[in-house]
């Protein structure tokens, strides 16, 4: 409709009707195109101060050249990222600032010169050093900090309340381009990208490229209703499936990060799977029941609160649940309490009270732990901390008193399709004991380059074999 009133728009401002001698009072008015474009340059006049670039610098290059040697580089990236407190607390993405050894944000340059100045460009904001707080991977999450104090911000606003079609704006700096603006719709309020996953996202046409990540995204009201994090599509360019984080839960990460450096969320011990019409067929439920247990974990407060695979969750303090995602989320605020669960087990129904406990955190911190001149293991491409008792409080679980944490990993996974991840222990190398990651350095440079080595990993709770590439 835009595509047909604009051009009609313009005839009746350039041919008059018959016999008119002046514009009428109609087409003398402002008309919704130029409203919206006022609107939308007194926007980006508000929001434009509080958008930052993210720089980051990083080890790459982290494979052997050579006998005794390794190759490292320093590589730079960026981002952006949106201050949300005065005092300097910024919000980004953890996937921007993962695993770099310096971050640097670069603050919007100052407002455009007055009229009458020679020259439109503007010179550069100032650059500030910043300090990485805490990052949560699940959500993609990062929250910086940067010294001084009376900074603009943006507010957070309600994303609960975006609607499908809603125009929306989003701000950083792709490619590069400092404090970009561009314009789209919300395309849908809640998209999940797999079933089960974790998060679920504001989808948007708005263009969001690289480097956008970390920008906010705005509403007319200019509130940032999500915090954009990626693009999908072939070219790895804009196709007009960009994907934020709702401003709900960015602020929530983010509050619980300023306040303890990570995000506490609480567990039972059981893996709550959403019941599918194809699961509640073969299983022979209701169609009624949404949330089913998979599993519970041995030794769990679900365990000893007498639950079982394949009980069926139909409440949590008297309240209604619909997947299994819900559930979860419910439960991360309640760590330290008691909740009482409706279950339903074949032809019976009870409720079971179960303590929630603090899930323990995840793999990010690791890599805030390591530096390369201590910890690199070059001829695997990872950086490997020692199983202490700090790092240990980072783990999910633990089988052995000592073993390799890697930290970092900048090897693809091997054609196979083994490869070492971030948060994996590494307690074996072809049967032999992983104390430190020095033994790991010297168990690896004692293969030739071509070998493979066989190495016992314990990842999520689970003890996995990898088949990995000795050089």
């Amino acid at each position: 409709m835009r595509f047909v009133l604009l051009p009609l728009l313009v005839l009746s401002l350039v041919h008059p009707a018959h016999g008119q001698s002046a514009p009428t009072e109609e087409a003398s008015a402002p008309s919704s195109f130029a409203r919206l474009s006022d609107a939308a340059q007194s926007l980006a006049q508000q929001v434009r101060r509080a958008v930052v670039q993210v720089k980051v610098r990083r080890v790459e290059g982290l494979q052997g050249s050579g006998e005794g040697s390794t190759q490292l580089a320093e590589v730079s990236g960026s981002g952006s990222g949106v201050i949300v407190d005065s005092t300097g607390f910024i919000v980004t993405n953890a996937h921007v600032v993962s695993e770099a050894t310096e971050v640097w944000v670069q603050r919007a340059t100052p407002t455009p010169p007055p009229p009458g100045e020679k020259s439109i460009l503007r010179r550069r904001g100032s650059l500030l050093k910043a300090e990485v707080v805490g990052i949560d991977p699940e959500t993609d999450v990062a929250v910086l900090d940067v010294p001084g104090t009376d900074y603009p911000t943006l507010p957070f606003g309600n994303s609960d309340r975006l609607r499908r079609g809603q125009v929306v704006f989003a701000f950083g700096s792709p490619m590069g381009l400092e404090n970009s603006m561009t314009m789209g719709i919300v395309s849908a309020t809640a998209r999940q990208m797999r079933p089960g996953d974790p998060m679920v996202y504001v989808q948007t046409d708005t263009p969001i490229n690289p480097g956008n990540s970390g920008g906010p995204l705005v509403n007319q009201d200019g509130e940032m209703v999500g915090l954009n994090t990626f693009n999908v599509s072939q070219s790895g360019e804009s196709a007009g499936l960009g994907f934020a984080g709702p401003s709900n839960i960015v602020e929530a990460v983010y509050r619980q990060i300023r306040a303890h450096g990570s995000v506490r969320r609480g567990v039972i011990g059981a893996n709550a799977q959403t019941v599918t019409p194809e699961l509640a067929q073969t299983l022979s439920l209701s169609q009624g029941y949404r949330v089913i247990l998979a599993d519970v974990y041995p030794g769990s407060p679900a365990e000893r609160a007498g639950l079982r695979p394949g009980d069926v969750v139909t409440h949590l303090n008297g309240e209604r649940m619909h997947n299994g995602r819900e559930l979860d989320v419910n439960l991360y605020p309640k760590a330290g309490t008691t909740v009482t669960l409706g279950i339903v087990r074949e032809d019976s129904t009870f409720e079971a009270r179960v303590p929630v406990v603090q899930r323990r955190g995840g793999s990010a911190r690791f890599a805030e732990m390591a530096t390369p001149e201590k910890h690199l293991v070059a001829r695997l491409g990872i950086l490997g901390l020692p199983l202490t008792d700090e790092v240990a409080k980072h783990l999910s679980s633990q089988r052995l008193p000592s073993g390799v944490v890697v930290a970092a990993s900048n090897r693809p996974p091997a054609p196979w399709g083994d490869g070492l991840q971030p948060g994996d222990v590494i307690y074996t190398i072809d049967g032999q004991r992983v104390e430190s990651p020095s033994a790991l350095r010297s168990l690896i440079d004692a293969k030739a380059p071509d070998d493979r080595v066989l190495a016992h990993v314990l990842r999520d709770g689970t003890m996995h074999y990898l088949v990995l590439p000795a050089g």
